[in-house]
């Protein structure tokens, strides 16, 4: 099936049969009106005339570099459709020039411009981060990517989460060259076959105590380095957890390699190994004092772990607690939300806040604890997640000590963070984007004829 650039406006549903096309059911809500570059014209799409224009950004050196590879294919890559059209390919590496003086986004710029301002294709070839490294890119040129841009993905990364939440697999794809570049024709008519979805980004701020706080992450020498702020805000399309799976995180990034294999092991070792050191274990309880639906300590209280009479209490002491858009986390290993979980804490909030389907389009995060870092892993074969709530934004409230250091390690889509003495983190919904979804059968990595990966 051929969709145009300017897909028509799409509702995402959960699907009936499980999780087809990568773990949503879309269906098309208006009628296919697609523009094309003709000559330098913009007009209406012809049968079988015209030339459509989408973009490959690429980090090189993801996947053990094996983003280098797509910089030595023709520019532009032209694939005739099977519609009879062509689509041409435009690819270039997002290392090259400045930040916002970038030749590849000044190009898709003046795409989008021809264009009266429609959307454009732009597909992203890194981990899950670099979808925003694009996004960001693409807004300091000028362009609204909101409305302007539908982001696609193809999977360099580790996890490679939002890549498979799309549709398109974990595994990074190889031999794109081999038989006259055959994987990436396939590549391009999947593109242009996709439809887009909603997305939501949100915008997760951290904060420290300014006179006694620190913020770290393991830098370039592979140490713990001080991110010279108080308050550090980023951008999350996946999730945000605090607790052990992201102190674990802080020890893989120590040791993390170039094979997208080993880091999986590599990040297996490291949660068996900080485990088995269970004086340094984090629990959610002797971290997070209050969590509120709300802004700044206002609205409704979701979590309180300082024992106050009535108030929703923490069942257990669990070591995360998770903020999730996508019903994938850790490569695909664990769907924490389920609506069949019980409630984290006690008293339970209403049906309306937690037996909600999931959908990274709707303007809501899934709060579930976890008990064990090691339930992540057996996740496909029993869950152990408890569901906390449905909604947002959210604002927590960290313990204060006077005596001794509060520590709380934290992830924000794959990247990990130490607070030491940390005050609060609020979490907003920031914009939404358009991500296309993989339109065909499921995506069988397995499988030569659908698969990208070795």
């Amino acid at each position: 099936m051929y969709v145009s650039q300017t897909s028509p406006t799409t509702s995402l549903q959960p699907s009936l049969n499980g999780y087809a096309s990568g773990g949503y059911a879309v269906q098309s809500i208006g009628p296919a009106n697609g523009s094309m570059v003709m000559n330098g014209t913009v007009g209406q799409r012809p049968a079988s005339v015209g030339e459509v224009q989408l973009f490959l950004f690429v980090n090189p050196g993801s996947g053990g570099n094996k983003g280098q590879v797509f910089l030595q294919a023709a520019n532009p890559f032209k694939v005739d459709l099977d519609d009879g059209t062509k689509a041409a390919l435009n690819i270039y590496s997002l290392l090259d020039g400045e930040s916002g003086n970038k030749k590849g986004f000044h190009h898709l710029k003046q795409v989008i411009q021809s264009l009266g301002g429609k959307p454009v294709r732009v597909v992203v070839g890194g981990g899950d981060g670099t979808v925003m490294w694009a996004d960001t890119e693409a807004t300091k040129h000028g362009i609204d990517t909101p409305t302007q841009v539908q982001f696609g993905i193809m999977p360099l990364g580790t996890g490679n989460d939002f890549s498979r939440v799309a549709g398109w697999g974990g595994n990074n794809p190889c031999n794109v060259e081999d038989n006259d570049w055959a994987l990436l024709t396939r590549m391009v008519k999947q593109w242009m076959a996709a439809i887009p979805r909603p997305h939501d980004v949100w915008e997760v701020t951290v904060s420290v105590d300014e006179s006694t706080g620190k913020l770290t992450n393991i830098g370039k020498t592979k140490e713990e380095e001080d991110v010279g702020v108080n308050s550090k805000t980023f951008a999350m399309i996946n999730y945000f957890s605090i607790g052990q799976e992201s102190q674990v995180g802080m020890h893989f990034d120590k040791h993390r390699t170039k094979s997208q294999t080993c880091n999986l092991f590599v990040y297996g070792l490291a949660g068996l190994g900080q485990e088995l050191r269970c004086w340094g274990v984090q629990h959610i309880g002797n971290v997070v004092a209050n969590l509120y639906q709300g802004t700044k300590g206002k609205g409704t209280l979701i979590l309180d772990s300082e024992g106050d009479a009535g108030e929703p209490e923490l069942i257990g002491n669990p070591e995360s607690l998770m903020f999730l858009n996508i019903p994938s986390y850790a490569g695909g290993k664990a769907n924490l939300w389920q609506k069949d979980q019980p409630s984290g804490v006690e008293p339970a909030h209403p049906p309306e806040a937690i037996d909600v389907d999931q959908d990274p389009g709707d303007g809501r995060l899934e709060c579930v604890t976890l008990p064990n870092i090691a339930n992540i892993a057996l996740d496909k074969l029993h869950h152990f997640s408890s569901r906390v709530y449905s909604g947002g934004p959210y604002f927590l409230e960290f313990f204060k000590d006077d005596e001794a250091d509060i520590h709380a390690f934290f992830e924000v889509d794959g990247e990990f963070y130490h607070a030491i003495n940390p005050e609060s983190a609020a979490v907003r919904l920031q914009k939404k984007l358009s991500v296309l979804q993989n339109s065909g059968e499921k995506f069988d990595e397995s499988d030569e004829e659908t698969g990208w990966g070795c």
